[in-house]
């Protein structure tokens, strides 16, 4: 008749067989774009929207898209043994890689860690008073951790705004967590994984 055990093993074997072909995919691109395991001067004509930018202050954030993404964060600061190859320019390098349904939220998480919280507070407390529900959206209540382990930074903090912080998103619309997890696990197997992601992907 039939096995419910093969046929779990079946469905496995196939997401697991999708899976090392997406995860494939994005490797074979990463390489592409990323020459030389280096962040190119520009990401025009490469056929996907990527976008570089700088981070000096919480205004430069609302250059980053809203929508869903995979990102890195690279900068100069230094943050001891860091054994991702990838690179921009001379001295910065990719300290973290992630990804997120919103991609600016999620970056405001990382490097402005107490204006986030304090957004966090605002938006549910707004949202709780108009319609007497619960908040839908959780914190993330893990980010970017360097040196002394808290969880996200604030890089106009002293220790941090005498380095440069850039970030660049790939634009994933249209995409599913599913799918920017094989991002992060195809970003990790071309250029190893950043010191600050300690995620299990």
């Amino acid at each position: 008749m039939y096995d419910v055990k093969k046929m779990k093993a079946t469905i496995e074997n196939a997401v697991s067989i999708a899976e090392r072909e997406v995860r494939e995919q994005f490797a074979d691109a990463f390489k592409r774009i990323y020459v030389s395991d280096k962040v190119p001067e520009s990401f025009d004509d490469i056929g996907v929207k990527i976008h570089e930018s700088k981070i000096a202050n919480h205004d430069d954030i609302k250059d980053i898209i809203r929508g869903p993404g995979f990102y890195i964060i690279l900068t100069d600061f230094d943050v001891g043994q860091n054994h991702c190859k990838l690179v921009l320019g001379e001295h910065c390098r990719a300290v973290y890689r992630g990804e997120c349904y919103t991609a600016r939220k999620r970056i405001q998480s990382h490097l402005f860690n107490r204006r986030y919280n304090q957004d966090y507070e605002v938006r549910k407390k707004k949202f709780t008073q108009y319609t007497g529900r619960a908040y839908y959206e959780s914190p993330w209540p893990a980010c970017l951790k360097l040196g002394d382990g808290t969880n996200g930074i604030d890089i106009a903090d002293e220790k941090y705004s005498s380095s440069q912080w850039f970030v660049v998103v790939h634009e994933m619309r249209g995409s599913s967590q599913a799918v920017r997890k094989q991002a992060e696990q195809a970003f990790d197997e071309v250029f190893g994984k950043p010191v600050a992601s300690r995620d299990s992907a």
